[in-house]
């Protein structure tokens, strides 16, 4: 074991290394144990959080019987995972008190980190997209800057081996990070695109991520060592950079999609009902990210998985045409035999208007397929789109009146 092999590990990278699990449980004396941290000191906040936690959850019954296996998946579908965001992975004692009902069973094949302490281990966005006080992309980066991103079309690239952003090519900013290795959040930055406004990124690692309008996305200056981990709310057309040897990971509300290298596109917005993951090239698993145990589904190109919100599973189908998914990078909407409310909740992020009408009237309404120009002003594509389907419309400041 080298002294530099946990650096920059974190308490859930600390959780699922299987030597780290069994060093801890094998050092037989605290000196062990302190002269152990005093070589990886850079490391220590972490590795005795997970300590901890290792040697609450230790057991040595090894397998478990029918009975209890029943028993554990009843306690742990009946956890409240929204109060769980209350605790705090440093209150040791407040944790042992709801775990003292989930039997976590090391000797099975390593510590699973319990959904409720996930939160304290990744960047959480901000609650209300209100705080915007310009129409223009924002990037906010780790170090507490802000930068305003003025162009429809930003560009932003994170220029490997320096503590920099580049901006359109003509603009460095400085993003010296935190030397807090016990500081997660500290590590990421934000960008915020408003609705109307699209934005590309050049991840480290050489990805490249496309931000539809309406869009937040979370990434690091550099990734860790053995993974590349980013948070999406909105939608946003990737290409991964091939490392099998660190699994590029997008977290969302929602869902978790993990890949080496492929092309695919991701829909999750918070307020709408349901995200949607279409794959082009390569493939990727893809799991319900609430759920303590992971249930990987394997995508192949020309798959779209559709996760609902209200019944809580993923369902995976062809997709025949997965281009038309990613039509909005260029500037695009295509679609085919597509109801028009999906079509509204599109238009409604990409011109930053509401849509308003009586159910009845679109569910009277065929489905409808087309090309709009997003580079078109509004009422241009509302021209276009209500001789398709047959449907008047009244444009009243930033709402949309449906008429029958």
């Amino acid at each position: 074991m080298t002294e530099k092999k946990y650096l920059g590990y974190s308490v859930e990278d600390l959780l699922h290394d299987q030597e780290f699990i069994s060093l801890v449980k094998n050092l037989n004396t605290p000196q062990e144990w302190e002269r152990f941290l005093q070589v990886h000191i850079e490391s220590k906040n972490n590795m005795i959080q997970a300590q901890k936690m290792i040697l609450l959850f230790q057991t040595n019954e090894g397998v478990l019987s029918d009975e209890r296996k029943h028993k554990l998946w009843n306690n742990i579908s009946h956890f409240n995972p929204i109060s769980a965001g209350n605790y705090k992975l440093i209150r040791i004692k407040s944790f042992a008190r709801i775990a003292a009902t989930i039997l976590i069973i090391i000797s099975l094949g390593g510590l699973v980190y319990l959904q409720f302490n996930r939160s304290e281990n990744q960047y959480r966005f901000s609650d209300s997209r209100n705080d915007l006080k310009t129409d223009n992309p924002l990037l906010v980066l780790s170090n507490g800057k802000t930068v305003e991103l003025k162009k429809t079309e930003s560009k932003i690239e994170v220029l490997k081996g320096k503590d920099a952003i580049q901006i359109n090519n003509d603009q460095i900013v400085d993003n010296q990070t935190s030397n807090d290795k016990t500081s997660i959040e500290a590590k990421f930055n934000e960008v915020i695109i408003p609705f109307g406004k699209k934005s590309k990124l050049i991840l480290e690692d050489g990805t490249t991520v496309w931000l539809n309008a309406g869009s937040r996305f979370a990434f690091p200056q550099k990734f860790n060592r053995n993974k590349r981990e980013v948070l999406l709310d909105g939608e946003a057309y990737f290409e991964v950079a091939k490392n099998v040897q660190k699994p590029f990971l997008i977290s969302t509300g929602d869902i978790k999609i993990e890949v080496l290298g492929t092309k695919f596109n991701v829909s999750a917005y918070r307020s709408d009902n349901q995200s949607e993951t279409v794959l082009l090239e390569g493939s990727v698993n893809i799991w319900d990210n609430g759920k303590l145990f992971k249930d990987k589904i394997l995508m192949v190109p020309n798959q779209k998985a559709t996760y609902s919100k209200s019944g809580k599973n993923i369902v995976l189908e062809p997709e025949k045409e997965p281009g038309l998914s990613i039509a909005w990078v260029e500037g695009w909407y295509q679609f085919k035999n597509e109801n028009l409310e999906k079509v509204f909740l599109k238009l409604e992020k990409y011109y930053n208007v509401r849509f308003k009408y009586d159910q009845k009237i679109i569910s009277g309404l065929l489905p409808v397929s087309g090309k709009l120009d997003l580079k078109d002003s509004l009422d241009e594509v509302m021209a276009v789109l209500s001789k398709v389907a047959k449907f008047k419309y009244q444009i009243s400041g930033n709402s949309v009146i449906i008429i029958k």
